[in-house]
């Protein structure tokens, strides 16, 4: 009997079939892909640890102090004596230049984003620590005459294996040498690593003046606390480290593919979602137009839960066969999903994959089964009596109804009787109403989680109070600005704000001068970077109920760290700074009590801030940060202005910020582009689909209504702007609840995830036109297309129908 009702069940509504096996295979599909992802994300850290053993401490020394054995011996007292380091392993390195690589038809000059804030390193291959596989998780190997190149710089350059590409030693030879391999590094600390061989490397860094050896360490403890004390211990024995680094540090490409994979997740969980809607739908229109023989049954004395099976056989069936569609084609969507939103990224065991994603696609599975028997609950509800005589549906409207006709004399009758319909039947287009708003969230999500974060507003958290343009030098002229600086003593940005301003150019660089600090909390040292610059502060944007500091006992904190700790504003703090000694050759430790005046929303990643006094002058400069790239012109003005500044520096050198922030995160720009379009265009095709669904079952269920109406003497046109005009409703407030679903639940929810990268404040910023008119548009357009579609069966319904009202 089960198998006899499924073949009935698949005849009839063939295309509603389709579309139903359709939407479930997809979602088995996603939920198989989305569960190796997340379970991915989850297991990256520990992964790299156990296969990659990557280092979580790093520092340098030059190649030629290594050559003493007494530096050598007592580093290797120290790091052995070290408790907290659990390894370590030396390797050596040489530094080159961003453009010391020449990839066949690719403009250096144009992806020198690229290498923004990263370090460019030759290195032999790593045996011990931060090791490298190629991109089938596979150890690999580089013979004489070639280079593996990153698939951080693969994605951007385009540059494939065996292509050659030409090497440019700081002696000015040139040297050709052939891709051999594309690899994953998980080595997160700003080094972008190109491998050779040993006999290689040598004659490769030969002559050149930057080549270190590097000491990797695996350490217990790896917080601000024990590496200050560290670095202090070798600075005390005389050891001539010249840069500390660590693997926990955060970049843009962390952020943004912990951002993507959310997305899909989210995606997936939207579109599961809308399928059980339509699951649901579709079995109760399937038991309304068999209620007369669920009825009969009924009154036979037939158990109720024998029908749940009977009629559910479709479901279960297609749950079944969907499901095995997703295991078949899920284990490659998965692995293809990994490493597209984290191409460096070690995939789980085979094995794994395909456990978890078997038991994800088993739990859908059974859960589809589980929801289409208990929505077939409804066959409990349904009256013999009822069943056999026919549901009264004579009387559309109630006596309480407070719409009448007569009283809407200004209201056509198509549109009248669509606001009245949905009013009076509204339980049954909630589900629909449900489907287009979250539709349309992910197809806002997609494009406003973009405009959010390849936005120049975007690098507020930061410390930019502006990003009008950006400026990549060629090394010419960074060569030049050097020697400049070397005569004048004045620092970099110092140069070009004057040649900007002598050529008559309104634009400037800001930065400030930053130094450490740190504030007793526990019994420990809590450390901040410490920044100031008279003029700077005021620029800064806080948190609303706080000013910029101004005198020298004044500052600023980032506002994270600040609840963490229990400060607000108004709070006083005691804070002990590196501070300029007497003759201002070195510096001291001096505590000062700090009165907190405002809070800043700011990325920490462990490396909270505290933004001094306009007055303060007194702290020790380690180093600068950039605070600002700023045009001092209406913003009519600005692409003047950077024409400007291309004559000054060169076209190929100046950009706009937003352009600067697409071409350093292009691979991610591209993902997100993919989400816009790609996925967009699924969800409006899902959107057409059960459209198309919906629309069906609606002329299905109400040809006695239409057959009335003709009846009457109302048109064709007449009868299809009534049902159009009923979407068109539908449509409008679906897409309002999406809006507002997306800037208060969607802001909100943006705003939590990126906690956990210790940052406050974040939320979608939203491009009016996109968001507001052409996405909506788009979405009603497809939308009023399929139902046109659907309504030409309209014109074969017979005036004779009415006897079924």
């Amino acid at each position: 009997m089960f198998f006899k009702m499924l073949k009935s069940d698949l005849k009839r509504k063939r295309g509603l079939n389709v579309i139903l096996f359709i939407f479930i295979s997809v979602a088995s599909i996603l939920v198989f892909a989305g569960s190796v992802q997340i379970f991915s994300n989850f297991t990256r850290e520990r992964s790299a640890k156990e296969l990659c053993r990557t280092s979580d401490t790093q520092f340098w020394i030059m190649e030629d102090d290594f050559r003493s054995d007494a530096i050598r011996s007592k580093l290797q007292d120290i790091l052995d004596s070290e408790e907290n380091i659990t390894g370590w392993s030396t390797s050596p390195m040489t530094r080159i230049s961003e453009t010391a690589i020449e990839y066949p038809n690719c403009d250096l000059n144009e992806n020198r984003y690229m290498y923004m804030m990263k370090i460019q390193a030759l290195i032999t291959m790593p045996l011990e620590h931060d090791l490298v596989y190629d991109l089938n998780d596979e150890p690999f190997y580089v013979p004489n005459g070639c280079i593996a190149i990153p698939i951080e710089v693969q994605s951007t350059v385009g540059v494939r294996v065996g292509d050659k590409v030409k090497y440019t030693a700081c002696t000015g030879e040139v040297y050709e040498l052939e891709v051999c391999c594309i690899f994953k590094d998980n080595m997160d600390n700003g080094i972008v690593r190109y491998i050779v061989s040993d006999e290689d490397y040598k004659v490769l860094s030969d002559s050149s003046n930057r080549s270190y050896i590097s000491y990797n360490l695996q350490t217990n403890d790896d917080s601000d606390n024990w590496l200050s004390n560290f670095k202090d211990k070798l600075f005390d024995q005389d050891i001539p480290i010249l840069s500390v680094t660590y693997s926990r540090g955060l970049n843009d490409d962390i952020v943004l593919m912990e951002i993507i994979s959310v997305l899909v997740v989210l995606i997936s969980v939207f579109l599961i979602l809308i399928i059980f809607m339509t699951i649901r739908f579709t079995i109760i229109a399937d038991l309304k137009a068999e209620e007369k023989e669920i009825g009969m049954m009924k009154a036979l004395g037939v158990d109720s839960f024998s029908f749940r099976w009977l009629f559910a056989a479709k479901y279960i069936a297609f749950a079944i066969l969907g499901g095995i569609v997703g295991i078949i084609a899920g284990l490659p969507a998965a692995g293809a999903f990994v490493n597209m939103f984290g191409p460096d990224c070690i995939l789980p065991e085979r094995w794994e994959m395909i456990l978890i994603g078997v038991l994800s696609v088993l739990v859908i599975i059974i859960v589809m089964i589980a929801f289409s028997l208990f929505v077939m609950g409804r066959i409990k509800k349904i009256s013999v009596i009822d069943a056999i005589h026919g549901e009264n549906r004579g009387e559309r409207f109630s006596k309480r109804f407070p719409m009448f006709l007569h009283r809407r004399k200004k209201m056509s009758v198509p549109f009248f009787v669509a606001l009245t319909d949905i009013l009076m039947r509204f339980k049954r287009y909630i589900f629909l109403l449900i489907s287009y708003s979250l539709g349309a969230v992910i197809i806002l999500l997609g494009f406003n989680t973009r405009n959010s974060v390849i936005n120049t507003r975007y690098t507020q958290y930061w410390l930019y109070h502006g990003y009008d343009f950006s400026l990549t030098l060629s090394d010419e002229m960074e060569d030049e600005i050097t020697d400049e600086c070397k005569k004048t003593g004045m620092i970099y940005t110092e140069v070009i704000n004057k040649r900007l301003s002598e050529a008559g150019i309104p634009a400037h660089i800001d930065t400030m001068y930053a130094g450490e600090g740190y504030m007793k909390n526990d019994d420990k040292n809590k450390y901040f970077d410490i920044f100031w610059k008279k003029g700077e502060p005021e620029k800064v944007t806080y948190r609303k109920g706080g000013s910029a500091p101004r005198l020298a006992n004044e500052a600023a904190m980032s506002a994270y760290t600040a609840a963490k700790l229990g400060i607000d504003v108004g709070d006083v703090i005691k804070l002990t700074i590196n501070e300029k000694n007497e003759d201002k050759t070195g510096y001291v430790e001096n505590e000062r009590e700090i009165v907190i005046t405002a809070l800043v929303d700011f990325m920490e990643d462990g490396d909270p801030i505290i933004i001094m006094g306009d007055e303060y002058d007194n702290g020790y400069t380690w180093w600068s940060t950039f605070t600002g790239f700023v045009i001092d012109a209406p913003e009519s003005e600005k692409p003047a202005v950077i024409a400007q500044m291309k004559e000054l520096f060169g076209g190929d050198n100046v950009s706009t910020g937003l352009q600067a922030m697409r071409k350093q995160e292009a691979r991610f720009d591209t993902l997100f582009k993919l989400f816009e379009f790609v996925i967009g265009g699924a969800v409006v095709l899902v959107l057409m689909l059960i459209t198309y669904l919906y629309m069906s079952i609606f002329v299905a269920e109400e040809v006695p209504e239409t057959a009335l109406l003709k009846s009457l003497g109302f048109r064709n046109i007449s009868i299809k702007a009534w049902y159009l005009l009923r979407m068109i409703i539908l449509l409008a407030v679906s897409l309002a609840l999406g809006e507002l679903y997306l800037w208060t639940g969607g802001s909100l929810l943006f705003g939590s995830f990126m906690t956990q990268y210790e940052v406050t404040g974040m939320k979608l910023y939203f491009e009016f036109p996109v968001s507001f008119i052409v996405i909506p548009l788009i979405i009603t357009a497809a939308v009023l297309f399929t139902a046109i579609i659907n309504l030409r069966s309209i014109k074969n319904i017979g005036i004779w129908k009415i006897s079924e009202e």
